[in-house]
């Protein structure tokens, strides 16, 4: 049981302990016979849903994320902060853990989730396709190891294993850019001496500062991300500077079997130190799931998954699932708790030899439909969701949806702006910068434009900012080339890299047309 307001668990603990040295953390198991139990008849992992079904409210006309290659895609969620008010979750199904006001504590969970408002408009970052290295070779990553751990039956002496795998564990402090100061906390896995850190996507998401801190000596990094897929949640990183670090022994997770007893490690609750460890046995495999982040709403689906009794909870995300030799045979990533009880407790684990392939492919610097090579260039204005080339009309659909859901949940609806008085969805204009992607509201004045892409928001310190581009405002072409909607400036620029320069044009909400060149940054991690 976690206190909301700190993060930390209550003194009734669950039975994981710090450093591999409690009393507690047997393997749970759902059955008498001791045979590994799935959560569900037909072996699927369970939704809050009535149907059981992971849901997806692309639909609904959510605010999506079109940051183009390397970014989570048109099929995200979009609800900022998790459940809000009137997403209850349905008894007896999976819970997401609630928000922490500390900042977000990194780990996925298989929720049902409500679509957004308005919440955080796509922040258009301009992803790169062009050529990148990373200043790394891909022979820094190492690859499978034949597994020398127990097997269905088998036993596992928790204080060995953390012994062996702690020196290698890493807790992650991601400092999420344009969030109103909040943080990502989570875990890694040093892969190299030299530094290569393996992480899940989804606890750098958003960030573009990373500190890293050793958990066996203390010792904090600044890192580097060199890349990421947000498609399988695996990222990259490397610390600077570092050299001669004790990295996490490999194992094969292909040679995983039924009832392999394991033991996962993390920054439980982000409450940092020595890593916090839970035992348990493997209890399903080659599971698809369909998780969601519960801070930044955005689901996806992950395929070929571990699933385990032990307990991966917040914060562990990155974390090493290892089996009774000290091998990494998975990286924690989700969970899915549930009213049943503790023998419900259900986690996930990407596979080992799928997260190390990703993580080969960036240090050869190998860009894709899914990998990004380092950071992408940033514009940095946020704009609706979808393709519809009417300006006027984007900002209409929007101005539905939130009224939509104001009727349905109540004022400011599920996960969207609070109510400011109006009844439609719509505050004053704002003609400044915000630094809190989620701080946007519908222009209530939109430029003449025929075709472009409605500006949301400007977030402050970009590149849209300096050239003073301002809510309600359209742009209208990209180095001379026609943008016909929000999606298709994505696209448009999806070459280009942190430090080019593109030629903006835009009308202004007065009607005036403006062109400019405009330097971009670099984004923070999608």
């Amino acid at each position: 049981m976690q206190d909301d307001e700190t993060g930390t668990r209550s003194a009734d603990g669950d039975g994981r302990s710090a450093g591999g040295f409690g009393a507690s953390g047997a393997p749970q198991d759902a059955s008498a016979s001791g045979a590994p139990q799935d959560a569900s008849a037909s072996g699927a992992p369970q939704d809050a849903s009535a149907s059981g079904a992971p849901q997806d409210a692309s639909t609904s006309g959510a605010p999506q994320d079109v940051s183009g290659p390397g970014g989570t895609g048109g099929g995200g969620l979009a609800a900022p902060g998790g459940y809000s008010a009137g997403a209850s979750p349905a008894q007896g199904g999976a819970v997401a853990s609630r928000r922490h006001r500390r900042g977000r504590i990194a780990v996925y969970a298989l929720v049902v989730i409500m679509a957004a408002g308005l919440g955080a408009a796509a922040t258009v970052g301009l992803n790169g396709g062009q050529a990148a290295t990373t200043g790394v070779s891909s022979q820094q990553v190492p690859g499978p190891r034949n597994d020398a751990g127990s097997t269905r039956g088998g036993s596992l002496n928790e204080a060995s294993v953390a012994a062996k795998v702690e020196p290698g564990v890493v807790d992650i402090d991601a400092a999420i850019e344009y969030s109103g100061g909040t943080s990502s906390e989570g875990t890694g896995m040093v892969i190299s001496a030299d530094g290569l850190v393996l992480t899940n996507n989804h606890v750098i998401d958003g960030s573009e500062s990373i500190k890293v801190t050793l958990t066996s000596s203390g010792k904090v990094y600044q890192t580097t991300v060199l890349g990421y897929d947000s498609t399988h949640d695996v990222a990259l990183l490397q610390l600077n500077g570092a050299s001669r670090l004790k990295a996490v022994l490999i194992g094969n997770s292909a040679q995983v079997t039924l009832g392999t007893p394991v033991l996962a490690m993390g920054n439980a609750e982000g409450q940092g130190g020595r890593p916090a460890i839970a035992e348990g046995i493997i209890n399903s495999l080659d599971k698809t799931i369909s998780p969601t982040d519960e801070s930044t709403g955005t689901t996806e689906t992950l395929h070929g998954m571990l699933q385990t009794d032990a307990d991966i909870v917040s914060g562990d995300s990155g974390g090493p699932l290892a089996n009774s030799a000290g091998q990494v045979i998975g990286m924690d990533t989700a969970n899915a708790s549930s009213s049943q009880g503790p023998s419900s407790v259900l986690g996930f684990a990407i596979p080992i030899n799928a997260a190390l392939s990703v993580a080969h492919q960036i240090a050869a610097g190998q860009a894709s439909a899914t990998v990004q090579i380092g950071l992408p260039g940033f514009l940095g204005v946020l704009v609706p969701p979808g393709s519809n080339s009417s300006p006027q009309q984007q900002a209409q659909q929007q101005r539905k949806q939130i009224q939509q859901q104001q009727q349905g949940n109540g004022p400011g609806g599920v996960g969207g702006s609070p109510g400011n008085g109006h009844g439609n969805g719509q505050a004053p204009q704002n003609t400044g910068c915000t630094d809190d992607d989620a701080d946007t509201t519908v222009p209530s004045s939109v430029a003449p434009a025929g075709s472009g892409a409605l500006v949301d928001g400007v977030l402050c310190g970009t590149a849209a900012s300096g050239a003073g581009l301002v809510s309600g405002d359209v742009i209208t072409a990209i180095n001379g080339q026609a943008v016909t909607s929000p999606t298709s400036l994505t696209v448009m620029m999806s070459a280009s890299r942190p430090g080019s320069r593109v030629k903006l044009s835009w009308e202004t909400i007065g009607g005036q047309k403006k062109t400019t060149l405009v330097t971009l940054t670099a984004a923070p991690a999608r």
